[in-house]
């Protein structure tokens, strides 16, 4: 569990993702000690809510680039057990988010219940810029927060996100100034430690009700056209321009050498 710090105290379950070196990405391995983590504390009774950080200044910098580029069934079933585990939970889930959070980081936020930020936090889905297409469910999630409009914006042109453009398009829940994000994230966990837990499940189970087939049905034709853009030549042109350490490039020019 080196790439996550678990700490279980006073009925919150603390997930912060500790993998620096890689800027908080998250691998195959890690996405199932994830699951593991929500599991388990799924189970306990001791458990009332989960807080999901990153250490570093980074809370996660999406799913790991060279293993996305080079996935497998295997990897894809990591990917997509993360994210399961995260709708099917059923008690209350608080991201702290510091710094910045991308693709599956933003989907993350997406499937947390209450999501606060630091006023520098920036936010990106660059699938497009990659040569691929959106995943996570967040075809689906970014419409319904954002409206059709912007999240078109913010996918076709893989433009970063500001905090209060998060805040605008309903990522996030609250701005605070970013030395007091943790802080205030870990403040209103402890309040939901002291509420009826049966109430909060069922509060949260009416609140998402429809969104868990919708997601789903959203995931299964995100695969269809990833894995058609995955052996597509822009994917491997980003994948080739990663593995040099450059910029890929797409224009026409590119494709006629």
């Amino acid at each position: 569990m080196s790439d996550l710090t678990v700490q279980v105290q006073n009925g919150v379950c603390h997930i912060a993702i500790t993998r620096p070196a890689k800027r908080n990405t998250l691998n195959a391995a890690t996405c199932l000690t994830c699951v593991e983590v929500l599991a388990q504390a799924q189970k306990d009774e001791d458990v009332r809510c989960v807080v999901i950080s990153g250490e570093g200044g980074v809370f996660c910098a999406g799913a790991d680039l060279e293993e996305t580029l080079h996935r497998t069934a295997d990897t894809q079933k990591a990917y997509d057990a993360l994210i399961e585990s995260l709708i099917a939970f059923d008690k209350p889930v608080l991201s702290a988010v510091q710094g910045p959070a991308v693709g599956l980081g933003v989907a993350i936020l997406c499937y947390s219940d209450m999501v606060y930020c630091g006023e520098k936090s920036l936010f990106s889905v660059p699938f497009t810029a990659l040569g691929l297409s959106p995943e996570f469910g967040l075809s689906h999630c970014l419409c319904e927060k954002a409206g059709i409009k912007k999240t078109m914006e913010k996918l076709l042109l893989s433009e970063p996100i500001s905090a209060q453009e998060a805040l605008q398009m309903g990522i996030v829940t609250t701005v605070f100034k970013d030395e007091d994000v943790l802080k205030e994230t870990l403040a209103r966990a402890a309040r939901l430690t002291k509420l009826p837990p049966g109430s909060l499940r069922a509060t949260k189970a009416l609140l998402r009700m429809q969104q868990g087939q919708a997601i789903r049905q959203a995931m299964e034709l995100e695969h269809k056209i990833l894995s058609e853009r995955l052996d597509s030549d822009e994917a491997k042109q980003a994948c080739l321009a990663f593995e040099e350490g450059r910029k890929p490039d797409f224009s026409a020019k590119s494709h006629q050498e």
